[in-house]
């Protein structure tokens, strides 16, 4: 698994987001998320939705309003981000 950005990103930056993010979330989310694209058996779209649906589960546990806020913002920009650009991952097996 990847971690938080895309496959072809350096290794070091993938680190650093995925530093970044787990402040926000539980890495589960994208490792379930990497596996769905590596394994490319269940549709895109629906390995997308189970990656914002977890994410917003997280931001749902935070205890503060502001946090809460900041997950919400970061999943939507996430989730986007994947709808954008995760054709150029998808289905390409492990990196």
């Amino acid at each position: 698994m990847n971690g938080v950005g895309p496959a072809w990103a350096p290794a070091w930056l993938r680190a650093i987001f995925t530093w970044f993010s787990a402040m926000f979330f539980d890495e589960a989310g994208w490792r379930e998320h990497d596996q769905g694209y590596q394994l490319a058996t269940t549709p895109r779209w629906l390995c997308d939705l189970r990656f914002l649906q977890a994410m917003v589960r997280d931001a749902s546990h935070q205890h503060r309003a502001i946090k809460i806020a900041a997950c919400c913002a970061l999943a939507l920009t996430f989730w986007a981000m994947v709808r954008l650009f995760g054709w150029a991952s998808y289905g390409r097996g492990a990196r």
